[in-house]
This record gives structure tokens, C-alpha cells and sequence, in this order.
């Protein structure tokens, strides 16, 4: 890959482009970096490259022909693509890294003052900050850039594994880090390392990126997530034995004929594969299978009722989650549920999380109580547990059918962000 780089400092990137594995990249020829100094293509006798901004206000213009004319100097040995660093520009992302790593020309175009002239950007393909904040100039940008695209390109780095793992990888930030000695200043190695049982590490490791995302960059996490959603296979389940009465007690609910209309929608959906209702009262079973035969005979099947039709075929009232259990193990080998509660729990996960370990399951069952929530016999059944949805005030009583339809669209609805548009 070459890299021409445009400033007015071309110096600054002396010490830069001489140390560490960049040096070992450029002397491999992996990559060629050449620095131009912009003043070299100025056309005023006083050799400026900047002037007062039109209108007036503070600082001083980067001028537009010293840069236009080093640009079309540059392009006429190919067609690079072409990158304005300026704290304007769309922010840098690893994604991005990988993306301008697959270019065989890079020009950066380090802006300085108070900005460019904007005549310049019929020349400019891209423009990129690295952050929210201001600098000096575009040189430190552009390092970053040359420093993040460099490492991903073949032979660049010694061990591509270490590639595969770094922070921003899955959109996660990196594992925590230990070597020799096992224990400084009372502080030991976590003993998982240490166990050579890989899959354990590989688990903790997981584990501690997501972690350390929640707290530091629940950003990320939320993007990664959206990545996963829609590949995920899982039924909905409306339990109404055992749930919780008003007085604490196990009972089994009753029931309603609306709450089997909007399960059965949502969960059409939202692409689950199956919609139970699980009592073992067999009259609600019978209740449960009369209303949907009603729905899927004669006339109903088209017109303006086509799709709760469509919707109520995927009902499946089941008498136990045991029995629930073995209708979804007939197409998915490994099965896994997850819980819901109103109650807040210290093992609890938010939905992002839970979306990383989606995966470890053929499908997923995600069981949703009726009367006063599910029962801690059947909590401590589940695979896992999401917490619980969390209004504005202090009252928290949603109906269930609130409480599937949100927490529903939390887990798979469909995202859209403004860089997606």
C-alpha cells in the first residue's frame, strides 16, 4: 500500500514513520509512505498557504490551490482514494480502518487553522475525525489512521491472531491482559488463565469484554448486538403455571383470549418459531386450540383477517414447560430458555449482553409470566435472566402483553442508525 501524506509540518512525521513495526512494515515494503509539504505546491510569491476567512471571524484559511494543486499532482500517478482528516469528518472506526486497508493508495490530507477552503472538496472523497475534540492540525489524526490501517495489512503484524481479539473487533473492547509474575502485590492472575482448559479461557474472556463494554462503551455493545439480531432462533412462551400469586404463593392463571391474539402477533412478528401457551389446565389447552381452528377455517383464512391468521399459526399450547420443552427439541437439538421478571436481580443481563450468548443455544425460549411473574423454582430453571423493563416512575405493574411486545423488540426488533441510512 502507498500512503501520501499532505501537511505544512512534513517534519512532525519524522520520528513517527522511523520506530516500531511501522518502520519494519516500510523497510519490508509493505508499505510506502511518502510525506509532501503542502507550502512546496503553493503559487503566491509569498509562499502562504492559508489567508483571513471571507466574512470575516477568528484564525486564518487553509487556501484551496496549494491543495487542489499537490492533489492533482498526486492523482496523476493513479486514483487514490482521497481523505480530508478535519474534526467535521465522519468519526473513525475500526470498521473504517479495515475498509481503507483494501485501498492500494491512500492521500491524507492534513487540514490545519481553522479550517480548509471548502473549494476543496471536489478533490476529497472522505473526511474523517478521530474524535470530538480539537487538535492543532490533522497530523496526529492522520498518524492514527496510518497506525490503524497499517497493522491490518498482510505481514504487517507477527501474529495475525492477535488481530482477531483486539479491542473493537465484534465491536467489544479487549480481554484484560496478564503475564509473569502470577501474583504482584497481593494481586494474582485470575485462576482460569492458569487452568489450560481453553474453552474456559475462551469463555472468560468473553466475558470480561462484554463486561468492560457495558462500563466503558455501551455504544459499542449496542452496535455489536444489532449486528447479531435476526439470526437468533427462539419461540415466546406465555406461562401461566407456575407464576406467583398476589400473596407470594404458586398458582396457575387463567387465560385470556387476548393475550393469545397479541403473543401469537408478536411473535409472528418478530420471527419466533413458536408462540406456547403453557397451562395444565386442559380446558385452557382446549380453550387455547378452539380459537385458533376458528381462525385458520373457512373464509377467515383470507380478506382483512389474513394476517391474524398467519399470525395465530404458530400457537401452540403445550401443558408444562417440560412439555414445551420436548416439542421445541424435536427441530432444535440444543434448547436454552430465558427468563423475564419485573424484579430486579443481580444476575440479571440487558439485552445486548444477552445477544452475545444467543449463540450458545440451537434456539431459545423466552418465557414470559403470567399473574405476578414466574415462579423462582422456574427462574432458577432458565438459562439466563433479562432485566426487567423499568418505567418512569415508581409504579410497576405492566400487563404482560406490554411487557413481551417490548421486551420482544429489544432483543430482535430491527435497528436503524443514521449511519445505516
Amino acid at each position: 500500500m502507498r500512503v501520501d501524506i499532505l501537511t505544512i509540518f512534513p517534519s512532525l512525521f519524522d520520528s513517527f514513520l522511523g520506530e516500531s513495526l511501522l518502520r519494519k512494515a516500510i523497510d519490508k515494503e509493505i508499505l510506502d509512505i511518502r510525506v509532501h509539504d503542502i507550502r512546496a505546491f503553493t503559487e503566491n510569491k509569498h509562499g502562504n498557504v492559508d489567508d483571513i476567512p471571507y466574512g470575516g471571524g477568528a484564525g486564518m484559511v487553509m487556501a484551496a490551490q496549494p491543495i487542489v494543486s499537490a492533489l492533482e499532482s498526486l492523482k496523476k500517478e493513479g486514483n487514490p482514494r482521497t481523505v480530508l482528516l478535519t474534526p467535521r469528518g465522519k468519526p473513525f472506526r475500526q470498521r473504517d480502518a479495515v475498509r481503507l486497508a483494501k485501498e492500494e493508495r491512500l492521500i491524507l490530507v492534513c487540514g490545519r487553522y481553522e479550517g480548509v477552503d471548502e473549494r476543496i472538496t471536489s478533490q476529497i472523497d472522505e473526511e474523517i475525525s478521530i474524535g470530538d475534540f480539537i487538535l492543532n492540525g490533522g497530523e496526529v489524526a492522520a498518524m492514527a489512521v496510518v497506525e490503524s490501517v497499517f497493522r491490518l495489512l498482510p505481514g504487517a503484524v507477527g501474529s495475525p491472531e492477535s488481530l482477531e481479539s483486539e479491542s473493537f473487533e465484534e465491536n467489544l473492547l479487549g480481554y484484560p491482559q496478564y503475564t509473569r509474575p502470577e501474583e504482584f502485590r497481593g494481586e494474582k492472575v485470575p485462576d482460569v488463565l492458569l487452568s489450560g482448559h481453553h474453552k474456559k479461557i475462551d469463555r472468560f474472556r468473553m466475558e470480561r469484554r462484554i463486561e468492560r463494554t457495558v462500563q466503558m462503551r455501551p455504544d459499542l455493545l449496542e452496535r455489536s448486538a444489532d449486528a447479531k439480531r435476526g439470526g437468533i432462533n427462539f419461540s415466546i412462551a406465555l406461562v401461566h403455571y407456575p407464576v406467583l400469586g398476589k400473596d407470594g404463593r404458586v398458582i396457575t392463571a387463567s387465560i385470556t383470549t387476548i393475550d393469545i391474539h397479541d403473543i401469537a402477533r408478536v411473535a409472528r412478528t418478530y420471527g419466533a418459531k413458536s408462540a406456547f401457551i403453557v397451562t395444565p389446565v386442559e380446558e385452557q389447552r382446549k380453550l387455547a386450540t378452539r380459537l385458533k381452528e376458528h381462525w385458520m377455517e373457512g373464509d377467515l383464512l383470507k380478506g382483512e383477517f389474513e394476517r391474524r391468521v398467519e399470525a395465530l399459526g404458530i400457537l401452540q399450547p403445550a401443558s408444562s414447560v417440560g412439555e414445551m420443552i420436548s416439542i421445541v427439541k424435536r427441530r432444535a437439538k440444543k434448547v436454552k430458555m430465558l427468563a423475564t421478571s419485573a424484579e430486579e436481580s443481580d444476575n440479571a443481563v440487558s439485552a445486548d449482553e444477552w445477544l452475545f450468548t444467543a449463540d450458545e443455544a440451537d434456539e431459545w425460549i423466552i418465557l414470559f409470566g403470567t399473574a405476578y411473574g414466574l415462579a423462582p423454582e422456574l427462574m432458577k430453571q432458565a438459562d439466563s435472566r433479562l432485566e426487567p423493563v423499568v418505567g418512569a416512575g415508581e409504579f410497576n405493574h405492566l400487563p404482560v402483553r406490554g411487557a413481551f411486545a417490548i421486551i420482544t423488540d429489544r432483543l430482535f426488533g430491527r435497528r436503524r442508525s443514521k449511519e445505516d441510512e
